[in-house]
């Protein structure tokens, strides 16, 4: 059988959070990370962007897109679950 469906692709997203997992959790700004280039640049970016904002930290959150990462910006994630679904996609894709 033939489909056109999609499997929905996993990515990783930087969130600059106060509050984060608590119904008061402001997204300060969120970024998909671009690889292992400028992963650390964009790290970097997103700790001194948190240090000027009273309460807030850096989080890495797995989305499937950028409206699925605020959700989970805001209320919080199994970081460990979506982690092994993101190197089972890797590894179908051979990339890992």
């Amino acid at each position: 059988m033939v489909t056109l469906a999609k499997t929905e692709q996993l990515r990783f997203f930087l969130s600059v959070t106060s509050g984060f997992g608590t119904e008061d959790a402001k997204v300060h700004d969120l970024v998909v990370t671009y690889g292992e280039d400028t992963y650390e640049e964009q790290l970097e970016a997103m700790h001194r962007q948190a240090d000027k904002i009273d309460g807030a930290e850096v989080h890495c959150l797995i989305a499937g897109d950028r409206s699925a990462a605020y959700a989970v910006a805001r209320t919080g994630q199994d970081f460990d679950t979506l982690l092994d679904q993101w190197f089972e996609q890797e590894a179908r894709a051979g990339r890992a």
